[in-house]
Parts: C-alpha cells; sequence; structure tokens
C-alpha cells in the first residue's frame, strides 16, 4: 500500500468509526434549530416594541439583543458544521459552550437592568408584557437558554448530531433556512443600533428619536 494510500485511509477512518445517526441525534440537530430560532424569536418580539409601538430601546437593552445572537451563534456553528459532515463531541460542546457562556454574560446585563428599576416607586424602563418589562423577559430567557444548552451537554452522547444532517434531507434544508434568520436578525440589530446611535460615540441612556435621522435633517 502506498503512503498516499495509506494517509487516505487514516483520514477516513473517523468517519467510519461514527456510528449511523439514530433518532436523538436528529432531535439533538433539531433542538440546535429550535434554539437559534427561539433567540431570534424573542428579538424579534423586542422589534415589535420597537417599530410597532415606538418604545425605543435603550443600551443595555441592546446589548441583551446581542448576547442573545451570541448565544445563538453556538447553537448555529453545530449547525454549520453538519452541512458539511459529521458533528463529534468537541464540535458539539463547543457550540453549547458559546450559548451558555454568551448566555450567561447576558443574564447578568438582564439582572443589573431588573436592579436599576427594582426600587418603587421607579416605573420601570419601556413598556411590559404580562407585567414584566422585557428585560426582565430577557433574564428569563438567558437562564432558561443556559439551562437547556446545559442540558445537551450532559445528553452530549445521545444528543450530538453526527451524521444526522446526511441522513435528513429536511435538516439539510432546514440549516440554510435558520441560519439565514439568524444572519438576518444579527444585521437588522446592528442597523437599528446605526439608526438609534447614529454617527456619535455614545448612546443616549433614554433615547427618545433615531439620532442618524435626526442628524440627517
Amino acid at each position: 500500500m502506498t503512503a498516499t494510500a495509506t494517509t487516505a485511509t487514516t483520514a477516513a477512518a473517523p468517519e467510519r468509526a461514527l456510528p449511523p445517526a439514530r433518532l436523538t441525534h436528529r432531535l439533538g440537530l433539531w433542538f440546535a434549530h429550535a434554539y437559534v430560532l427561539g433567540m431570534c424569536a424573542t428579538i424579534g418580539g423586542a422589534y415589535v416594541f420597537q417599530f410597532a409601538l415606538w418604545e425605543h430601546p435603550c443600551p443595555m437593552c441592546l446589548l441583551q439583543r446581542m448576547f442573545m445572537l451570541l448565544s445563538a451563534l453556538g447553537p448555529a456553528m453545530i449547525i454549520a458544521r453538519s452541512r458539511k459532515g459529521a458533528v463529534g463531541t468537541a464540535h458539539f460542546a463547543s457550540g453549547w459552550g458559546v450559548a451558555i457562556v454568551s448566555a450567561l454574560i447576558g443574564s447578568t446585563v438582564s439582572a443589573s437592568q431588573v436592579l436599576m428599576h427594582i426600587v418603587p416607586p421607579d416605573p420601570g424602563y419601556a413598556g411590559a408584557l404580562f407585567g414584566l418589562h422585557l428585560y426582565t423577559w430577557a433574564a428569563i430567557t438567558f437562564l432558561v437558554a443556559v439551562l437547556a444548552a446545559a442540558v445537551n451537554l450532559v445528553l452530549a452522547r445521545e444528543f450530538q448530531p453526527l451524521g444526522a444532517a446526511q441522513a435528513s434531507p429536511a435538516l439539510r434544508r432546514a440549516a440554510g433556512f435558520t441560519l439565514f434568520v439568524l444572519a438576518f436578525f444579527a444585521v437588522s440589530n446592528l442597523v437599528a443600533c446605526l439608526f438609534l446611535q447614529g454617527l456619535h460615540w455614545q448612546m443616549p441612556g433614554d433615547p427618545t428619536s433615531y439620532r442618524l435621522i435626526s442628524d440627517l435633517l
């Protein structure tokens, strides 16, 4: 056997050593999709308050959105990897690790804003949903996200996608959609920040207009 053939056989061996994707592996990958889309849906709800109810987000609100996007980036890495080949334990753990760290940091931002407005008679910042302000919902979202990501790590042996995307045409199609949705919210949030802050170094703590438009007018 030539050296080239030996190298090719060695490189292919890890792929052959992987067991076939089971139902739990496919469910693990579908959960990664649900996590990313859930974070995007949460930001979409904030967009309703911003663009439909004209409640401008403060800098801390925007920071929480950014950490939601960063948290969603972890599972998105798993999804992107699944389009190229099998997802092993290392990639699976790294993706959910990013999700946990980002969600934990985001939760500290949310908790800080909750504490800023917790003492009566402070009415809180902006409107509320079911009696809770959006930053309180963000804190809850981050904590649930940490729990969900941690469960995936604990059950990594059963949930790591392996070759699930290759075994399921539906997962291959869903990967492009989910990654597009995440990219859309990342870009739209960046554009929203630009319009709110304009070309200034700092954003007002209680913005009342889109400074970029005000400056141009």
